[in-house]
């Protein structure tokens, strides 16, 4: 009984400790040169440039999928599907063998 209560004493302080707040400071960390940028090539390299409205188009091509590529995806999301339906259905038994 007596190790009970001091063990219920010692959570008691130990709880109450941490309501109370503690003083921070900030400091800085970051030394003079330490981030700098260096260029890696010519400046030319990675340019940007705009397109024209009426002169250049950006054109993506896509080709539709195959028939194999559209069977593996179907494959895949209902793969995915049961996996997530046997997760949650083991999930809410488990919830209701703890209650």
């Amino acid at each position: 009984m007596r190790r009970a209560s001091l063990l219920g004493l010692a959570v008691l302080l130990i709880s109450v400790h941490t309501g109370f707040a503690v003083e921070q400071t900030v400091e800085p960390i970051v030394p003079p040169g330490e981030q700098q940028v260096v260029p890696m090539g010519p400046a030319a390299e990675q340019g940007v440039r705009g397109i024209d409205q009426v002169g250049e188009q950006q054109v993506v091509a896509q080709e539709p999928p195959t028939a194999a590529a559209k069977a593996a995806t179907t494959a895949v999301n209902t793969v995915t599907a049961v996996g997530v339906a046997a997760a949650t259905l083991g999930a809410t038994a488990a919830m209701l063998l703890f209650l």
